[in-house]
């Protein structure tokens, strides 16, 4: 239940290659997918996760606000029991659904593997500001996966829902939560240049290569 209305959510819980933990969520009633939690912390028993989204506020601009769900794990590792905080507090509760959990392994890197780094330059109530955005790409058997850290809005390895990409063309798509990277890696490899799509705003960012971590 959530704001008055009975909503279906599936949670999908996975590890990365390097042991990190992600999250995406789906709400088929409100018909989105793979929004990816921005945080959050799990110690065997209890769980923690934080997403962002957005709100239209009164200045007809959009808001940028955050969940937390937070919840226990049973015994048997079957369901997960917590609350979710959003703009109040609504029970939300999860039964597992598959037992194995799949780690992708490794494969050949593609020519986008590796960590990026751009700016989004925008302004907001008058103000001009700087977001900083890190890709981390890298190939898995399951296709390539993207990985994006933010300091200004506070979340780090975000998980990208979906990953496009053309070794031919040099084109690539990012999508996270609601937003859309596409764009074309440069010819010497070292940069993406990439326009960025979310409800209600447009931007262009160029992102660089960085060295090897």
């Amino acid at each position: 239940m959530f704001q008055g209305k009975v909503n279906h959510v599936v949670l999908h819980m996975n590890t990365t290659p390097e042991g990190k933990m992600t999250a995406l969520l789906d709400n088929t009633d409100q018909k989105f997918s793979g929004d990816p939690a921005i945080g959050g912390s799990f110690d065997g028993s209890h769980l923690i996760l934080r997403f962002f989204y957005w709100k239209p506020n009164g200045d007809r601009d959009l808001e940028e606000k955050f969940a937390t769900y937070d919840a226990t794990v049973n015994p048997s590792n079957s369901e997960l029991t917590g609350v979710l905080t959003q703009e109040g507090s609504w029970p939300l509760n999860f039964k597992r659904l598959t037992w194995q959990a799949k780690v992708p392994k490794p494969a050949p890197a593609t020519n986008f593997d590796g960590d990026w780094k751009g700016v989004e330059y925008e302004k907001y109530k008058g103000k001009d500001l700087q977001i900083h955005f890190i890709l981390h790409l890298h190939n898995t058997e399951d296709g390539l996966m993207a990985l994006i850290d933010c300091p200004e809005e506070k979340f780090k390895g975000a998980l990208a829902s979906k990953v496009s990409y053309d070794m031919n063309s040099r084109q690539i798509t990012i999508t996270f939560s609601q937003a859309i990277f596409a764009g074309k890696m440069t010819a010497d490899g070292k940069a993406l240049d990439t326009s960025m799509t979310e409800p209600g705003f447009h931007f262009l960012i160029h992102f660089d290569r960085m060295a090897n971590q």
